[in-house]
């Protein structure tokens, strides 16, 4: 939820104090994005619920004031715990449509993140991902994509449950060819955005784009990076339409191989080498938390104890050349380390070489 913009802040800020509708008072506003800002509210009976109120530009729009009203409806059907339940809808005095949602207690991911001030433990970000997983299986299965999974849109309750906001974006997997410019207001973050998404190829939106999406929030969490950088987005759009994602264990060189087999299928450049749903990568995600929690502890240091003193001086060895098999073992050794470290080769081509590898200032991990 964006706090940084100073005068949308100032504004939504204006708000609070008044009612909408008559009946709900706007208590303080607790997030704020590009479409909506979310108020804790109280309703004239006494009741707690929060406001998610569409931003007066955007309600002049037709098409942004339709996809905000689609979400009560969209996200109720998913009929999960794990999905925040839109309880009614109405109109405040300036035209402005609002939401009345369940009001949550807790933090995002992003705020979690962030309180950190580094990268998650991977037992944590497994815990989450398997949540997470549940609720996208039951969406999936009604024929739901989100569209735009990220840590700002993943809630953490104070009882230790996960919700997924925003559904705002999520539409019904219905064959289409849109490629017109006006679908590009609808594509999500493009730190978090799957190839088939940047290239607005909406026909091939489907389960696994929400899997990559998830992927790519693994891999930010484990790493504190995000899975491409680029100096602006447009050259972050191009990364994703045309390179494949390096795999976790080039950033993350110590992290768990079970770990970095499920992020690395998971971000796959091309959707038939990614997990096939949501439900194929939970049981994965359950293998791997099973095989982090029973791995040994690191070793506290990589250099190996000094050789005992002897008086007697070892013997002579003649410099013989080792035999061919000995060669060919060692040459095998010196294979990169995904091919021996197991993981799944990427059926991917490898990136170009034009493309730039500097460091992005747009947008920053936190």
């Amino acid at each position: 939820m964006d706090f940084e913009n100073g005068a949308h802040v100032r504004r939504a800020q204006a708000r609070v104090g008044t009612v909408l509708s008559g009946a709900w008072r706007l208590d303080a506003l607790v997030g704020l994005g590009g479409m909506a800002a979310v108020y804790a509210a109280t309703h004239r009976s006494g009741a707690r619920a929060a406001i998610k109120l569409l931003h007066p530009e955007r309600a002049a729009d037709k098409i942004d004031r339709a996809r905000f009203l689609r979400e009560k409806a969209i996200a109720n059907a998913v009929n999960h715990p794990g999905v925040a339940a839109v309880l009614a809808d109405g109109v405040a005095e300036d035209g402005s449509p609002f939401l009345v949602m369940e009001l949550l207690e807790g933090e995002t991911v992003l705020q979690r993140w962030k309180a950190q001030k580094g990268a998650l433990a991977p037992d944590e970000v497994l815990f989450l991902s398997e949540q997470i997983l549940d609720v996208l299986a039951a969406a999936h299965e009604k024929g739901i994509v989100h569209r735009d999974l990220k840590p700002d849109n993943i809630f953490l309750t104070r009882d230790g449950g996960v919700k997924i906001l925003d559904f705002g974006i999520a539409r019904l997997r219905v064959p289409s060819s849109q490629t017109s410019l006006a679908g590009l207001r609808a594509m999500g973050t493009p730190a978090y955005m799957p190839p088939e998404q940047a290239r607005a190829r909406w026909d091939l939106v489907d389960a696994r784009t929400d899997i990559w999406a998830l992927g790519a929030t693994m891999f930010a969490l484990l790493t504190n990076r995000y899975v491409q950088e680029a100096p602006t987005v447009n050259e972050l759009f191009f990364l994703r339409m045309t390179c494949p994602i390096p795999s976790l264990a080039k950033v993350a060189p110590s992290m768990h191989p079970a770990v970095v087999r499920l992020v690395d299928r998971a971000l796959e450049f091309a959707q038939e080498d990614r997990w096939p749903d949501a439900r194929s990568m939970l049981a994965a995600v359950r293998e791997a938390r099973i095989a982090v929690a029973g791995a040994p502890p690191p070793r506290r240091s990589s250099v190996p104890p000094p050789p005992r003193r002897s008086s007697v001086p070892p013997p002579l060895r003649p410099s013989v050349p080792p035999p061919l098999s000995v060669r060919a073992d060692a040459a095998l050794d010196a294979r990169a380390p995904s091919a021996r470290s197991g993981t799944r080769p990427s059926r991917t081509p490898a990136p170009l070489s034009t493309v730039p590898r500097s460091l992005s200032t747009i947008p920053r991990a936190p």
